[in-house]
């Protein structure tokens, strides 16, 4: 899903960044492995899991293009979750310690990078409040109004309506039933990978 959220690779990094391409399905890192790095994604997507009790599998976040991940490897010796590509996607790799550093003796990287973390936590926010509703309608309606663009909120998808409905913690079943039915009632329209409030 496109979106306000995406960001830009930091010029400063460039000197110290790695590009790595990952096959879906790939592990980026695992629970428990000693930090080394942390990741901006240029294409694809990388799914952030922990694990239940039973073995079900937790999604603590989806990483898309223009969105880093792991920045707690700055601040912890292991990873705390796995990292796993869930389609083919082309990453940044950034040591840690280089992170750090720059941080040190950069003063305007370092404000560059408290910005685009606060926009990455508003997100992460914005996704566990649209999470609480209780309805499916209420969480398109959601997404929507809080990343759409332009007066009609207006979301281009760069994904499937699977993938949409895992980020909207849905069953891609009720997500195609909610959608039809909103489009039926004249809430939204479908076109092409957009969707956007009815006028």
């Amino acid at each position: 899903m496109k979106s306000a959220r995406a960001g830009v690779f930091p010029t400063a990094l460039h000197p110290s960044a790695t590009r790595i391409s990952y096959e879906s399905g790939a592990t980026i890192f695992r629970t428990g492995s000693p930090t080394h790095s942390v990741f901006y994604v240029e294409s694809g997507a990388v799914r952030l899991l922990r694990y239940g009790r039973q073995g079900e599998e937790v999604v603590l976040h989806d990483a898309r293009p223009g969105e880093f991940f792991a920045e707690a490897s700055l601040d912890s010796v292991r990873y705390h979750c796995d990292a796993v590509a869930s389609e083919p996607s082309e990453l940044l790799q950034v040591p840690a310690e280089a992170l750090r550093e720059l941080l040190d003796v950069d003063r305007e990287f370092a404000c560059q990078w408290v910005a685009l973390l606060a926009r990455q936590l508003r997100a992460v926010r914005t996704r566990v409040e649209r999470l609480s509703l209780k309805s499916a309608a209420e969480r398109d309606r959601h997404l929507l109004v809080s990343e759409g663009r332009g007066p009609r909120c207006e979301v281009v998808l760069d994904g499937t309506l699977k993938d949409l409905a895992r980020n909207l913690g849905l069953t891609h079943e009720v997500l195609y039933r909610t959608l039809a039915a909103m489009e039926r009632e004249g809430v939204i329209e479908r076109r092409d990978g957009v969707l956007r409030l009815a006028q």
